[in-house]
């Protein structure tokens, strides 16, 4: 292999949802995770976070529980760039990638069973695209 790839640790983990209310009940009443501020324009996705600073994506949908293509985990990495041309050096195709409201760079690949991995970088990584006003 061309190179290989530093991950710093684990970022999100993604719960696919019939409704987020009651998930809600569960994962921030029961278990304590606290809701954030989302990040991306999507209603469907309620963000909350570990004291270590680890998220918990929401994602309501009447598709769950999830599927193979509809979760994802995301890898936090040292070094964005490097990370592209190492992905690309080794033959994945990034299927999307951009920046998210906190300046948290992101990219989207499929492993080699199709099943979907982010790699993204800490917040404050590049400068954060503005919230659309509504």
């Amino acid at each position: 292999m061309p190179g290989k790839i530093k991950t710093e640790r684990i970022n999100h983990v993604t719960t696919m949802v019939k409704d987020t209310a009651r998930a809600m009940e569960f994962y921030n009443e029961l278990i304590g995770i606290k809701q954030i501020e989302s990040q991306v324009d999507n209603p469907n996705i309620t963000w909350l976070q570990l004291e270590s600073g680890i998220m918990v994506h929401l994602i309501e949908t009447p598709d769950a529980p999830a599927k193979p293509e509809n979760i994802h985990h995301a890898f936090e990495v040292e070094d964005f760039e490097g990370t592209k041309q190492i992905l690309r050096e080794n033959g994945y195709e990034i299927d999307r990638e951009g920046v998210r409201y906190d300046g948290q760079a992101f990219l989207f690949i499929n492993d080699p069973d199709g099943n979907r991995v982010e790699f993204c970088t800490a917040s404050g990584y590049a400068p954060a695209p503005p919230r659309p006003t509504t």
